[in-house]
């Protein structure tokens, strides 16, 4: 089993969960409905932070077979989208007693949805969180792979100024035996008129 495929597992896992604790929390009263919505909630930042990682795996798969996961992501995403759009919805809202209408009733317009603000406010920080993680690691790679890019350059550098050496040290040997074969030649010219 792939890396993704054990993601898309923990996906159906937390969404069942999910979708049960939504279908629990309309008939549930103060303290266990504030405790499920709070249940509900770390669910979604979970399942959201999952999701980053899916989409970090399907980023680091070959092309011939990303765009195959990256329907199958999206697809994920707006499920997703759909749950938190109805768990935003004023029936699973947590309820504060001194909400009421001018005649003492529940006003639906102003329940509080303070759980809810704070679930999301949580999973935009751990999102910004990550972020800045993943470009801090990003960073760090460019700057180790310019310093070995450097330290490679210098090498480089080092050989070619040890090979320029030789070169003129072995042009300078042919310039000798270039100047001892001229000084040869005209002994042996001076040599062959005698």
């Amino acid at each position: 089993m792939s890396l993704f495929e054990s993601y898309e597992k923990q996906y159906g896992n937390l969404t069942s969960d999910i979708t049960f604790k939504l279908g629990k929390i309309p008939q549930l009263n103060g303290g266990e409905r504030a405790k499920e919505v709070h249940d509900v909630s770390i669910l979604f930042d979970e399942t959201k932070e999952l999701i980053e990682q899916m989409s970090l795996e399907v980023q680091e798969m070959r092309s011939d077979v990303r765009s195959k996961f990256q329907n199958r992501l999206e697809c994920y995403r707006k499920e997703l989208e759909k749950l938190t759009t109805e768990f935003r919805r004023p029936r699973y809202a947590v309820r504060r007693p001194d909400r009421k209408d001018s005649y003492g009733f529940d006003d639906e317009d102003n329940l509080h949805e303070e759980v809810l603000f704070d679930t999301d406010m949580r999973a935009q920080l751990l999102g910004n969180t990550e972020r800045i993680s993943r470009t801090t690691t990003k960073l760090e790679d460019g700057v180790r792979v310019a310093l070995e890019t450097e330290e490679v350059g210098g090498h480089i550098l080092q050989d070619l100024s040890e090979q320029r050496e030789k070169l003129q040290r072995s042009r300078d040997k042919l310039r000798q035996a270039d100047s001892d074969l001229k000084k040869s030649s005209r002994i042996l010219s001076v040599m062959t008129r005698r």
